[in-house]
Protein backbone atom coordinates (compact mmCIF):
# COMPACT_ATOMS: atom_id res chain seq x y z
CA UNK A 1 0.00 0.00 0.00
CA UNK A 2 1.24 3.48 -0.87
CA UNK A 3 0.29 6.03 1.78
CA UNK A 4 0.35 9.23 -0.27
CA UNK A 5 1.15 12.48 1.52
CA UNK A 6 1.51 16.09 0.44
CA UNK A 7 5.29 16.37 0.00
CA UNK A 8 5.59 13.29 -2.20
CA UNK A 9 2.36 13.59 -4.17
CA UNK A 10 3.64 15.37 -7.30
CA UNK A 11 6.60 12.99 -7.46
CA UNK A 12 4.29 9.93 -7.38
CA UNK A 13 1.59 11.43 -9.63
CA UNK A 14 3.01 10.41 -13.05
CA UNK A 15 3.22 6.75 -12.01
CA UNK A 16 -0.26 6.82 -10.46
CA UNK A 17 -1.74 8.31 -13.64
CA UNK A 18 0.02 5.71 -15.77
CA UNK A 19 -1.27 2.88 -13.58
CA UNK A 20 -4.84 4.18 -13.99
CA UNK A 21 -4.44 4.49 -17.76
CA UNK A 22 -3.14 0.90 -18.06
CA UNK A 23 -5.55 -0.84 -15.65
CA UNK A 24 -8.75 -2.86 -16.16
CA UNK A 25 -10.72 -1.11 -13.44
CA UNK A 26 -10.37 1.18 -10.43
CA UNK A 27 -11.97 0.83 -6.98
CA UNK A 28 -12.54 3.90 -4.80
CA UNK A 29 -13.58 4.84 -1.28
CA UNK A 30 -13.73 8.05 0.77
CA UNK A 31 -13.70 9.04 4.42
CA UNK A 32 -15.17 12.38 5.43
CA UNK A 33 -15.50 14.84 8.32
CA UNK A 34 -19.24 14.34 8.85
CA UNK A 35 -22.12 12.10 7.85
CA UNK A 36 -25.29 14.06 8.55
CA UNK A 37 -25.71 17.83 8.71
CA UNK A 38 -28.85 17.90 10.86
CA UNK A 39 -31.74 15.81 12.13
CA UNK A 40 -33.72 16.83 9.05
CA UNK A 41 -31.05 15.17 6.85
CA UNK A 42 -31.34 11.76 8.53
CA UNK A 43 -32.19 8.96 6.04
CA UNK A 44 -35.77 7.70 6.11
CA UNK A 45 -37.68 4.84 4.52
CA UNK A 46 -40.06 7.53 3.23
CA UNK A 47 -37.29 9.16 1.14
CA UNK A 48 -37.70 9.17 -2.61
CA UNK A 49 -34.42 9.35 -4.59
CA UNK A 50 -35.00 13.08 -5.08
CA UNK A 51 -35.54 13.64 -1.34
CA UNK A 52 -32.46 11.60 -0.43
CA UNK A 53 -30.36 13.54 -2.94
CA UNK A 54 -31.57 16.83 -1.44
CA UNK A 55 -30.55 15.67 2.06
CA UNK A 56 -27.14 14.42 0.96
CA UNK A 57 -26.52 17.57 -1.06
CA UNK A 58 -26.85 19.67 2.10
CA UNK A 59 -24.47 17.33 3.92
CA UNK A 60 -21.84 17.27 1.16
CA UNK A 61 -21.87 21.06 0.99
CA UNK A 62 -20.79 21.35 4.64
CA UNK A 63 -18.27 18.53 5.12
CA UNK A 64 -15.06 17.61 3.28
CA UNK A 65 -13.21 14.48 2.24
CA UNK A 66 -10.33 13.69 4.57
CA UNK A 67 -9.10 10.51 2.86
CA UNK A 68 -9.54 8.87 -0.54
CA UNK A 69 -8.65 5.30 -1.41
CA UNK A 70 -7.85 4.39 -5.01
CA UNK A 71 -7.02 0.78 -5.86
CA UNK A 72 -5.95 -0.02 -9.41
CA UNK A 73 -6.53 -3.57 -10.72
CA UNK A 74 -4.98 -5.10 -13.84
CA UNK A 75 -5.48 -8.69 -15.07
CA UNK A 76 -2.40 -10.72 -15.96
CA UNK A 77 -3.77 -13.51 -18.15
CA UNK A 78 -0.44 -15.37 -18.23
CA UNK A 79 -0.62 -16.11 -14.50
CA UNK A 80 -4.42 -15.76 -14.07
CA UNK A 81 -4.06 -13.05 -11.48
CA UNK A 82 -5.01 -9.45 -10.81
CA UNK A 83 -2.14 -7.18 -9.83
CA UNK A 84 -3.31 -4.35 -7.58
CA UNK A 85 -1.81 -1.03 -6.52
CA UNK A 86 -3.60 0.63 -3.58
CA UNK A 87 -3.13 4.30 -2.77
CA UNK A 88 -4.34 5.93 0.42
CA UNK A 89 -4.51 9.70 -0.16
CA UNK A 90 -4.75 12.03 2.83
CA UNK A 91 -6.56 15.21 1.71
CA UNK A 92 -6.69 18.66 3.24
CA UNK A 93 -7.66 21.94 1.49
CA UNK A 94 -4.87 24.51 1.47
CA UNK A 95 -5.32 28.27 1.81
CA UNK A 96 -3.71 30.30 -0.96
CA UNK A 97 -4.32 33.83 -2.23
CA UNK A 98 -7.98 34.44 -1.32
CA UNK A 99 -8.85 30.72 -1.23
CA UNK A 100 -9.63 29.70 2.34
CA UNK A 101 -12.07 26.78 2.61
CA UNK A 102 -14.46 26.55 5.55
CA UNK A 103 -15.92 23.20 6.54
CA UNK A 104 -17.79 21.47 9.36
CA UNK A 105 -16.81 18.51 11.52
CA UNK A 106 -19.17 16.09 13.25
CA UNK A 107 -18.05 14.74 16.63
CA UNK A 108 -19.54 11.28 16.05
CA UNK A 109 -17.71 10.98 12.71
CA UNK A 110 -14.40 11.94 14.29
CA UNK A 111 -15.01 9.47 17.12
CA UNK A 112 -15.68 6.78 14.50
CA UNK A 113 -12.43 7.64 12.70
CA UNK A 114 -10.53 7.58 16.01
CA UNK A 115 -11.94 4.11 16.75
CA UNK A 116 -10.39 2.98 13.46
CA UNK A 117 -6.97 4.57 14.07
CA UNK A 118 -7.38 7.50 11.70
CA UNK A 119 -4.25 9.69 11.76
CA UNK A 120 -5.42 13.29 12.17
CA UNK A 121 -1.83 14.57 12.02
CA UNK A 122 -1.48 13.22 8.48
CA UNK A 123 -4.89 14.71 7.61
CA UNK A 124 -3.88 18.24 8.63
CA UNK A 125 -0.08 18.33 8.26
CA UNK A 126 0.34 16.05 5.24
CA UNK A 127 -3.01 16.19 3.42
CA UNK A 128 -2.89 16.67 -0.37
CA UNK A 129 -4.73 19.80 -1.59
CA UNK A 130 -7.44 19.80 -4.26
CA UNK A 131 -9.59 22.28 -6.22
CA UNK A 132 -12.89 22.18 -8.03
CA UNK A 133 -13.31 23.94 -11.39
CA UNK A 134 -14.55 27.23 -9.91
CA UNK A 135 -11.70 27.36 -7.40
CA UNK A 136 -9.20 26.68 -10.18
CA UNK A 137 -10.57 29.57 -12.28
CA UNK A 138 -10.51 31.82 -9.23
CA UNK A 139 -6.89 30.94 -8.45
CA UNK A 140 -5.76 31.30 -12.08
CA UNK A 141 -7.14 34.83 -12.08
CA UNK A 142 -5.06 35.74 -9.01
CA UNK A 143 -1.93 34.05 -10.36
CA UNK A 144 -2.10 36.24 -13.47
CA UNK A 145 -1.65 39.34 -11.29
CA UNK A 146 1.79 40.81 -10.66
CA UNK A 147 1.33 40.74 -6.90
CA UNK A 148 -0.31 37.71 -5.36
CA UNK A 149 -2.67 38.33 -2.44
CA UNK A 150 -2.26 36.24 0.70
CA UNK A 151 -4.95 34.45 2.66
CA UNK A 152 -3.92 36.61 5.62
CA UNK A 153 -2.79 35.53 9.07
CA UNK A 154 0.38 33.46 9.18
CA UNK A 155 0.95 33.60 5.40
CA UNK A 156 1.12 37.38 5.47
CA UNK A 157 3.46 37.34 8.45
CA UNK A 158 5.78 34.80 6.79
CA UNK A 159 5.96 36.82 3.57
CA UNK A 160 6.68 40.06 5.41
CA UNK A 161 9.36 38.44 7.59
CA UNK A 162 11.23 37.07 4.56
CA UNK A 163 11.00 40.39 2.73
CA UNK A 164 12.44 42.19 5.75
CA UNK A 165 15.34 39.70 5.92
CA UNK A 166 16.18 40.15 2.23
CA UNK A 167 15.90 43.94 2.47
CA UNK A 168 18.42 43.94 5.36
CA UNK A 169 20.73 41.61 3.42
CA UNK A 170 20.67 43.91 0.38
CA UNK A 171 21.34 47.00 2.52
CA UNK A 172 24.50 45.23 3.73
CA UNK A 173 25.69 44.68 0.18
CA UNK A 174 24.16 41.27 -0.67
CA UNK A 175 27.51 40.02 -1.91
CA UNK A 176 27.06 36.39 -0.86
CA UNK A 177 24.16 34.03 -1.37
CA UNK A 178 21.49 34.27 1.32
CA UNK A 179 19.68 31.21 2.67
CA UNK A 180 16.51 31.61 4.68
CA UNK A 181 14.11 29.02 6.09
CA UNK A 182 10.80 28.92 4.26
CA UNK A 183 7.66 26.84 4.81
CA UNK A 184 6.53 24.25 2.31
CA UNK A 185 3.35 24.53 0.33
CA UNK A 186 1.42 27.65 -0.73
CA UNK A 187 3.35 30.01 1.57
CA UNK A 188 6.58 29.06 -0.18
CA UNK A 189 5.19 30.09 -3.58
CA UNK A 190 3.94 33.36 -2.12
CA UNK A 191 7.39 34.10 -0.67
CA UNK A 192 9.07 33.35 -4.00
CA UNK A 193 6.67 35.67 -5.79
CA UNK A 194 6.89 38.48 -3.23
CA UNK A 195 10.72 38.50 -3.22
CA UNK A 196 10.97 38.40 -7.01
CA UNK A 197 8.40 41.19 -7.35
CA UNK A 198 9.73 43.52 -4.67
CA UNK A 199 13.44 43.05 -5.40
CA UNK A 200 14.12 43.07 -9.19
CA UNK A 201 17.87 42.64 -8.64
CA UNK A 202 17.56 39.17 -7.06
CA UNK A 203 16.39 35.70 -7.96
CA UNK A 204 15.13 32.99 -5.63
CA UNK A 205 15.75 29.24 -5.72
CA UNK A 206 14.54 26.22 -3.78
CA UNK A 207 17.38 24.79 -1.71
CA UNK A 208 17.81 21.75 0.52
CA UNK A 209 16.42 21.39 4.03
CA UNK A 210 13.41 23.61 3.32
CA UNK A 211 15.68 26.59 2.65
CA UNK A 212 15.18 29.34 0.11
CA UNK A 213 18.34 30.62 -1.64
CA UNK A 214 18.51 34.27 -2.75
CA UNK A 215 21.14 35.60 -5.16
CA UNK A 216 21.81 38.96 -6.75
CA UNK A 217 21.57 38.54 -10.55
CA UNK A 218 21.92 40.66 -13.66
CA UNK A 219 18.90 41.73 -15.69
CA UNK A 220 19.83 39.24 -18.44
CA UNK A 221 20.25 36.38 -15.95
CA UNK A 222 16.89 37.17 -14.39
CA UNK A 223 15.15 36.98 -17.77
CA UNK A 224 16.73 33.57 -18.37
CA UNK A 225 15.54 32.32 -14.99
CA UNK A 226 12.03 33.64 -15.57
CA UNK A 227 11.82 31.66 -18.81
CA UNK A 228 12.83 28.47 -17.00
CA UNK A 229 10.71 28.78 -13.88
CA UNK A 230 6.95 29.23 -14.40
CA UNK A 231 6.14 29.86 -10.75
CA UNK A 232 2.42 30.45 -11.37
CA UNK A 233 2.04 27.12 -13.11
CA UNK A 234 3.99 25.31 -10.38
CA UNK A 235 1.73 26.85 -7.75
CA UNK A 236 -1.41 25.86 -9.65
CA UNK A 237 -0.20 22.29 -10.18
CA UNK A 238 0.51 22.01 -6.47
CA UNK A 239 -2.88 23.37 -5.46
CA UNK A 240 -4.76 21.12 -7.89
CA UNK A 241 -3.25 18.13 -6.08
CA UNK A 242 -5.68 15.21 -5.95
CA UNK A 243 -7.83 16.86 -8.63
CA UNK A 244 -5.22 15.52 -11.08
CA UNK A 245 -6.11 11.97 -10.04
CA UNK A 246 -9.84 12.69 -10.24
CA UNK A 247 -9.46 14.08 -13.75
CA UNK A 248 -7.41 11.08 -14.82
CA UNK A 249 -10.23 8.82 -13.61
CA UNK A 250 -12.81 10.76 -15.61
CA UNK A 251 -10.64 11.04 -18.74
CA UNK A 252 -9.69 7.36 -18.94
CA UNK A 253 -13.35 6.29 -18.43
CA UNK A 254 -12.28 3.07 -16.74
CA UNK A 255 -14.90 1.03 -14.84
CA UNK A 256 -15.17 2.39 -11.28
CA UNK A 257 -16.09 0.10 -8.37
CA UNK A 258 -17.16 1.09 -4.87
CA UNK A 259 -19.22 -0.15 -1.95
CA UNK A 260 -22.38 1.72 -0.97
CA UNK A 261 -20.88 4.53 -2.99
CA UNK A 262 -23.56 7.22 -3.46
CA UNK A 263 -21.99 9.49 -0.84
CA UNK A 264 -18.52 8.84 -2.33
CA UNK A 265 -19.69 9.91 -5.78
CA UNK A 266 -21.43 13.03 -4.49
CA UNK A 267 -18.39 14.07 -2.46
CA UNK A 268 -16.01 13.60 -5.39
CA UNK A 269 -18.37 15.55 -7.66
CA UNK A 270 -18.84 18.38 -5.14
CA UNK A 271 -15.20 18.75 -4.09
CA UNK A 272 -13.29 17.92 -7.29
CA UNK A 273 -15.68 18.97 -10.08
CA UNK A 274 -18.22 21.66 -9.24
CA UNK A 275 -21.01 22.39 -6.74
CA UNK A 276 -23.70 19.74 -6.78
CA UNK A 277 -26.67 20.73 -8.98
CA UNK A 278 -30.03 21.38 -7.38
CA UNK A 279 -31.78 18.80 -9.54
CA UNK A 280 -31.24 15.11 -8.89
CA UNK A 281 -31.73 14.28 -12.58
CA UNK A 282 -28.93 16.68 -13.53
CA UNK A 283 -26.60 15.03 -11.03
CA UNK A 284 -27.35 11.61 -12.54
CA UNK A 285 -26.60 12.87 -16.05
CA UNK A 286 -23.38 14.56 -14.95
CA UNK A 287 -22.01 11.70 -12.87
CA UNK A 288 -22.76 9.23 -15.67
CA UNK A 289 -20.84 11.46 -18.06
CA UNK A 290 -17.90 11.60 -15.65
CA UNK A 291 -17.97 7.88 -14.79
CA UNK A 292 -19.83 5.98 -17.55
CA UNK A 293 -19.29 2.54 -16.00
CA UNK A 294 -19.94 2.14 -12.25
CA UNK A 295 -20.42 -0.96 -10.09
CA UNK A 296 -21.57 -0.89 -6.47
CA UNK A 297 -20.59 -4.09 -4.67
CA UNK A 298 -23.18 -3.63 -1.91
CA UNK A 299 -25.98 -3.67 -4.47
CA UNK A 300 -24.41 -6.58 -6.34
CA UNK A 301 -24.02 -8.65 -3.15
CA UNK A 302 -27.67 -8.09 -2.22
CA UNK A 303 -28.88 -9.05 -5.69
CA UNK A 304 -26.69 -12.16 -5.96
CA UNK A 305 -27.44 -13.50 -2.48
CA UNK A 306 -30.18 -15.82 -3.75
CA UNK A 307 -28.75 -16.71 -7.20
CA UNK A 308 -25.43 -17.67 -5.60
CA UNK A 309 -26.93 -19.12 -2.41
CA UNK A 310 -25.39 -22.52 -3.18
CA UNK A 311 -21.92 -21.09 -2.47
CA UNK A 312 -22.89 -19.69 0.96
CA UNK A 313 -20.46 -16.74 0.84
CA UNK A 314 -22.85 -13.83 0.28
CA UNK A 315 -24.70 -13.96 3.59
CA UNK A 316 -23.76 -10.37 4.42
CA UNK A 317 -23.42 -7.23 2.31
CA UNK A 318 -21.19 -5.49 4.89
CA UNK A 319 -17.88 -4.90 3.12
CA UNK A 320 -15.51 -6.40 5.71
CA UNK A 321 -17.70 -9.49 6.23
CA UNK A 322 -18.13 -9.91 2.50
CA UNK A 323 -14.38 -9.66 1.95
CA UNK A 324 -13.62 -12.14 4.73
CA UNK A 325 -16.05 -14.69 3.26
CA UNK A 326 -14.77 -14.33 -0.31
CA UNK A 327 -11.13 -14.30 0.82
CA UNK A 328 -11.51 -17.57 2.73
CA UNK A 329 -10.27 -20.80 1.20
CA UNK A 330 -13.84 -21.70 0.30
CA UNK A 331 -14.48 -18.28 -1.23
CA UNK A 332 -11.36 -18.41 -3.38
CA UNK A 333 -11.51 -21.96 -4.71
CA UNK A 334 -15.15 -22.98 -5.01
CA UNK A 335 -15.20 -22.62 -8.81
CA UNK A 336 -12.79 -23.30 -11.66
CA UNK A 337 -10.00 -20.88 -12.64
CA UNK A 338 -10.32 -18.62 -9.61
CA UNK A 339 -7.83 -15.75 -10.14
CA UNK A 340 -5.29 -14.65 -7.58
CA UNK A 341 -5.37 -11.04 -6.37
CA UNK A 342 -1.80 -9.91 -5.70
CA UNK A 343 -0.91 -6.50 -4.22
CA UNK A 344 2.22 -4.96 -5.74
CA UNK A 345 5.41 -5.21 -3.68
CA UNK A 346 5.29 -1.54 -2.70
CA UNK A 347 1.57 -1.78 -1.86
CA UNK A 348 1.47 -5.01 0.18
CA UNK A 349 0.44 -3.60 3.57
CA UNK A 350 -3.08 -4.95 3.16
CA UNK A 351 -2.04 -8.52 2.33
CA UNK A 352 -1.99 -9.82 5.90
CA UNK A 353 -3.34 -6.84 7.86
CA UNK A 354 -6.88 -5.58 8.31
CA UNK A 355 -7.43 -1.80 8.32
CA UNK A 356 -11.22 -1.27 8.08
CA UNK A 357 -12.37 2.26 7.28
CA UNK A 358 -8.99 3.27 5.99
CA UNK A 359 -9.94 4.48 2.54
CA UNK A 360 -7.15 2.63 0.71
CA UNK A 361 -8.03 -0.64 2.43
CA UNK A 362 -11.77 -0.25 1.79
CA UNK A 363 -11.14 0.48 -1.88
CA UNK A 364 -8.95 -2.64 -2.05
CA UNK A 365 -11.69 -4.75 -0.44
CA UNK A 366 -14.33 -3.34 -2.80
CA UNK A 367 -12.24 -4.22 -5.85
CA UNK A 368 -11.42 -7.64 -4.42
CA UNK A 369 -15.04 -8.64 -3.77
CA UNK A 370 -16.04 -7.34 -7.21
CA UNK A 371 -13.54 -9.73 -8.79
CA UNK A 372 -14.70 -12.67 -6.68
CA UNK A 373 -18.42 -12.06 -7.24
CA UNK A 374 -17.86 -11.49 -10.97
CA UNK A 375 -15.91 -14.74 -11.22
CA UNK A 376 -18.53 -16.74 -9.30
CA UNK A 377 -21.29 -15.38 -11.51
CA UNK A 378 -19.28 -15.98 -14.69
CA UNK A 379 -18.20 -19.52 -13.83
CA UNK A 380 -21.41 -20.75 -12.16
CA UNK A 381 -22.38 -23.96 -13.88
CA UNK A 382 -19.28 -24.04 -16.12
CA UNK A 383 -17.89 -27.54 -16.51
CA UNK A 384 -14.31 -28.61 -15.91
CA UNK A 385 -13.76 -28.61 -19.67
CA UNK A 386 -13.53 -24.78 -19.71
CA UNK A 387 -10.04 -24.47 -21.27
CA UNK A 388 -8.83 -21.05 -20.07
CA UNK A 389 -9.73 -18.49 -17.40
CA UNK A 390 -12.13 -15.74 -18.52
CA UNK A 391 -10.77 -12.35 -19.48
CA UNK A 392 -11.84 -9.29 -17.53
CA UNK A 393 -14.09 -8.09 -20.33
CA UNK A 394 -16.09 -11.30 -19.89
CA UNK A 395 -16.74 -10.29 -16.28
CA UNK A 396 -18.12 -6.97 -17.50
CA UNK A 397 -20.40 -8.71 -19.99
CA UNK A 398 -21.80 -11.00 -17.30
CA UNK A 399 -22.19 -8.19 -14.75
CA UNK A 400 -23.71 -5.72 -17.21
CA UNK A 401 -27.12 -5.81 -15.53
CA UNK A 402 -25.57 -4.32 -12.37
CA UNK A 403 -23.80 -1.47 -14.17
CA UNK A 404 -24.62 2.07 -12.97
CA UNK A 405 -26.89 0.79 -10.19
CA UNK A 406 -25.87 2.36 -6.89
CA UNK A 407 -27.10 1.23 -3.48
CA UNK A 408 -29.20 3.64 -1.44
CA UNK A 409 -29.66 2.85 2.24
CA UNK A 410 -32.95 3.16 4.13
CA UNK A 411 -35.07 4.77 1.42
CA UNK A 412 -38.21 4.05 -0.58
CA UNK A 413 -36.08 2.16 -3.12
CA UNK A 414 -32.94 0.10 -2.53
CA UNK A 415 -30.87 1.45 -5.42
CA UNK A 416 -30.79 4.18 -8.05
CA UNK A 417 -29.85 3.89 -11.72
CA UNK A 418 -27.40 6.50 -12.98
CA UNK A 419 -27.95 5.75 -16.68
CA UNK A 420 -31.73 5.41 -16.79
CA UNK A 421 -34.98 5.42 -14.87
CA UNK A 422 -34.85 4.46 -11.21
CA UNK A 423 -36.58 1.18 -10.25
CA UNK A 424 -40.04 1.00 -8.74
CA UNK A 425 -40.17 0.53 -4.99
CA UNK A 426 -39.88 -2.97 -3.58
CA UNK A 427 -40.81 -1.77 -0.09
CA UNK A 428 -44.14 -2.75 1.50
CA UNK A 429 -47.15 -0.45 1.32
CA UNK A 430 -47.22 2.21 4.04
CA UNK A 431 -49.21 1.56 7.20
CA UNK A 432 -51.78 4.00 8.63
CA UNK A 433 -51.98 4.30 12.42
CA UNK A 434 -54.97 5.77 14.24
CA UNK A 435 -54.88 6.40 17.99
CA UNK A 436 -58.00 6.10 20.12
CA UNK A 437 -59.24 9.54 21.31
CA UNK A 438 -58.09 8.74 24.84
CA UNK A 439 -54.52 8.24 23.63
CA UNK A 440 -54.38 11.07 21.08
CA UNK A 441 -51.60 13.55 21.80
CA UNK A 442 -50.16 11.26 24.50
CA UNK A 443 -48.10 9.08 22.11
CA UNK A 444 -45.52 10.60 19.77
CA UNK A 445 -43.62 9.28 16.74
CA UNK A 446 -40.66 8.02 18.79
CA UNK A 447 -42.95 6.02 21.09
CA UNK A 448 -44.75 4.41 18.15
CA UNK A 449 -41.38 3.52 16.60
CA UNK A 450 -40.37 1.90 19.89
CA UNK A 451 -43.65 -0.07 20.06
CA UNK A 452 -43.14 -1.38 16.52
CA UNK A 453 -39.37 -1.99 16.79
CA UNK A 454 -39.66 -5.66 17.90
CA UNK A 455 -41.09 -6.44 14.46
CA UNK A 456 -38.36 -4.76 12.41
CA UNK A 457 -37.04 -1.42 11.24
CA UNK A 458 -39.63 1.34 10.73
CA UNK A 459 -39.85 5.09 10.21
CA UNK A 460 -42.79 7.16 11.44
CA UNK A 461 -44.28 10.30 9.91
CA UNK A 462 -46.90 12.15 12.02
CA UNK A 463 -49.97 13.50 10.19
CA UNK A 464 -51.65 15.05 13.23
CA UNK A 465 -51.99 14.24 16.93
CA UNK A 466 -53.81 10.97 16.34
CA UNK A 467 -52.75 9.77 12.87
CA UNK A 468 -49.35 8.54 11.66
CA UNK A 469 -47.81 6.97 8.56
CA UNK A 470 -45.44 4.03 9.03
CA UNK A 471 -42.84 2.91 6.47
CA UNK A 472 -41.62 -0.62 7.19
CA UNK A 473 -38.29 -1.98 5.98
CA UNK A 474 -39.68 -5.36 4.90
CA UNK A 475 -42.95 -7.11 4.10
CA UNK A 476 -42.42 -9.40 7.09
CA UNK A 477 -42.19 -6.38 9.37
CA UNK A 478 -45.38 -4.79 7.97
CA UNK A 479 -47.36 -8.04 8.23
CA UNK A 480 -46.19 -8.70 11.79
CA UNK A 481 -47.24 -5.22 12.89
CA UNK A 482 -50.68 -5.62 11.30
CA UNK A 483 -51.10 -9.01 12.94
CA UNK A 484 -49.99 -7.78 16.37
CA UNK A 485 -52.34 -4.78 16.37
CA UNK A 486 -55.29 -6.38 14.61
CA UNK A 487 -57.50 -6.25 17.70
CA UNK A 488 -55.73 -3.58 19.72
CA UNK A 489 -58.19 -1.32 21.55
CA UNK A 490 -56.13 1.85 21.54
CA UNK A 491 -53.96 1.65 18.41
CA UNK A 492 -55.54 0.78 15.06
CA UNK A 493 -53.24 -0.17 12.17
CA UNK A 494 -54.21 -0.73 8.55
CA UNK A 495 -52.65 -0.35 5.12
CA UNK A 496 -52.53 3.26 3.95
CA UNK A 497 -55.00 4.19 1.21
CA UNK A 498 -54.39 7.60 -0.32
CA UNK A 499 -58.01 8.08 -1.38
CA UNK A 500 -59.32 7.11 2.01
CA UNK A 501 -56.71 8.52 4.41
CA UNK A 502 -55.17 11.60 2.77
CA UNK A 503 -57.00 14.76 3.82
CA UNK A 504 -55.36 16.71 0.99
CA UNK A 505 -56.62 14.19 -1.59
CA UNK A 506 -60.07 14.20 0.00
CA UNK A 507 -60.24 18.01 -0.13
CA UNK A 508 -59.10 17.95 -3.77
CA UNK A 509 -61.61 15.23 -4.60
CA UNK A 510 -64.55 17.04 -2.98
CA UNK A 511 -63.49 20.30 -4.58
CA UNK A 512 -63.46 18.61 -7.99
CA UNK A 513 -66.89 17.10 -7.33
CA UNK A 514 -68.26 20.46 -6.23
CA UNK A 515 -66.87 22.22 -9.28
CA UNK A 516 -68.30 19.52 -11.54
CA UNK A 517 -71.76 19.83 -9.92
CA UNK A 518 -71.67 23.62 -10.26
CA UNK A 519 -70.64 23.26 -13.89
CA UNK A 520 -73.47 20.86 -14.61
CA UNK A 521 -75.94 23.12 -12.82
CA UNK A 522 -74.76 26.20 -14.70
CA UNK A 523 -75.07 24.38 -18.03
CA UNK A 524 -78.56 23.12 -17.13
CA UNK A 525 -79.79 26.58 -16.03
CA UNK A 526 -78.25 28.18 -19.09
CA UNK A 527 -80.04 25.76 -21.41
CA UNK A 528 -83.32 26.27 -19.53
CA UNK A 529 -83.22 30.02 -20.06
Amino acid sequence: MCDVKRDEFLQLLPDIKQKIQDCDFVAIDTEFTGLCLSEACQPSLFDTPQERYRKLRQTVGSFIICQVGVSVFKKDMKYNRFDVWSYNFHLFPQSFATLDVRFSCQASSFEFLCDHNFDFNKFVYEGVPYLDQDQEKHLRKHLEQTSWPTAGGSQQDQVQSCCSTVSQWLSNGGDTELSIPAPKGPSRFLIHRALRTRFPEVWTYDAENSQLAIKKVSEEKRKQEEEKDDLANRALEYMLGFSHVFRTLTQTRKPVVGHNMLMDLMLLYGKMYKPLPEKYTQFKRDIHELFPCIYDTKHIAAELKKPLAEFGVLQSSILQELYDALNSHKGRFMVLHSPAVVPAAECDRYTNESHPHEAGYDSYMAGYVFIRMSHLQTMQGISAQQPVPPRFRRYLEVMRRFQDKVNIIRASIDHICLSGEDPVSRRPQWLYVTLAPSRAATINSAQIAELFSPYGSVDIRPLDGSHFLVAAHSFYCAKDILRAYRSHKLIHVTYYNMWKHSKAVQVLLWTSISVSILGIAWTFLGNSS
